[in-house]
């Protein structure tokens, strides 16, 4: 069959009408195949806990099957870098933590750019660290501390749970901002760092509450400060560290749900509604509850937003302090 001239042109601006009809019918169907969700940290911590419930409940509220992959490696950079690297189709998802992205650009094996190659989802919380010290540490405050700490640099030894991890960033901002030089112990993981701080062998660290809490409700680690801007309305008898000595000090951990950039905004504005669903549930503020944090809650563009500014944030203070992960 020969077509005229004016035939093709109608099948052409009919198909020109149709294309944007494409996007949604496909956002509406969506999945229609197994999500992956990697956590780029190994099993049994937060990110990994957080990771694993948003996906069972996204399984149940979207009728499709969502397992989680582990792929640790260079502070979380190696599961992010695969999944940056991943088709935008909304199945090769990302349950990410602050280290996971913040040293990025200043990151030797970083092979990604957060703003270029990745689009934001869902913030599901963005929890504090208690500054925690052994319990027989002769400082009982946080002005004590920095007064111990300019005294005899590198005499007060901090644990982290690995360079470049969320509790090494906030040791590394609380030096920027009291001028201090602690000596940095990094460790393979929150337990065995907290191990140390608790029988004396390291002085402090920057830890998730619910790995410290059960060692201070048992007389073995002391609080010095919360690392929010605002006292946390879980730990409300704790100053804030900037409230304790140190102005403008603010270092709050995040876990969030993000994708390979160009996403289908409308399959990203789907998962942003369904997680801030789940995090509205009972179960889930007990959940969180337990891991030192609530819910905090964004659209995707302000989370896109959020870290950004995060990102920066703790990016240029790698910089300056000569750090990049290998």
């Amino acid at each position: 069959m020969i077509l005229s001239r004016q035939s093709i042109l109608t099948l052409a601006c009919a198909g020109a009408l149709l294309a944007p009809l494409a996007a949604p019918a496909a956002a509406a169907d969506y999945p229609t195949q197994t999500v992956t969700v990697v956590v780029p940290f190994s099993p049994g911590g937060g990110t990994d806990l957080l990771g694993r419930l948003i996906a069972q409940d996204l399984q149940k509220r979207l009728g499709q099957t969502f397992v989680v992959e582990n792929r640790p490696g260079a502070a979380g950079t190696t599961g992010a870098a695969a999944v940056s690297r991943s088709a935008p189709d909304g199945y090769r998802l990302l349950m990410a933590a602050t280290g996971a992205l913040a040293p990025s650009p200043t990151a030797a094996s970083a092979s990604y750019d957060v703003k270029a190659q990745f689009s934001p989802v869902a913030l599901a919380a963005a929890p504090p660290y208690l500054l925690v010290v052994n319990a027989d540490f002769p400082a009982n405050s946080v002005e004590e501390l920095i007064v111990r700490a300019k005294d005899k640099p590198e005499s007060v030894a901090f644990a982290s749970s690995g360079t470049g991890a969320a509790s090494h960033l906030a040791a590394l901002l609380f030096e920027a901002k009291t001028g201090t030089k602690l000596l940095h112990v990094p460790y393979k993981g929150v337990g065995p760092a907290i191990t140390d701080v608790v029988s004396g062998q390291v002085t402090a660290m920057f830890a998730p509450p619910p790995a410290a809490l059960p060692h201070v409700k048992a007389g073995r680690l002391k609080v010095l400060g919360v690392t929010s801007a605002a006292r946390s309305e879980l730990f409300p008898d704790y100053p804030t560290v900037a409230e304790a000595g140190v102005p403008g000090y603010e270092a709050v951990g995040w876990f969030g749900l993000f994708g390979p950039a160009g996403m289908d905004p409308a399959i990203v504005d789907r998962l942003n509604k369904e997680v801030i669903a789940l995090l509205g549930t009972p179960e889930m503020k007990t959940q969180l509850a337990n891991m030192g944090a609530v819910p905090n809650t964004m659209s995707p563009a302000a989370f896109a937003t959020f870290i950004d500014e995060d990102t920066t944030k703790w990016a240029q203070l790698m910089r300056a302090a000569g750090i990049e992960l290998k």
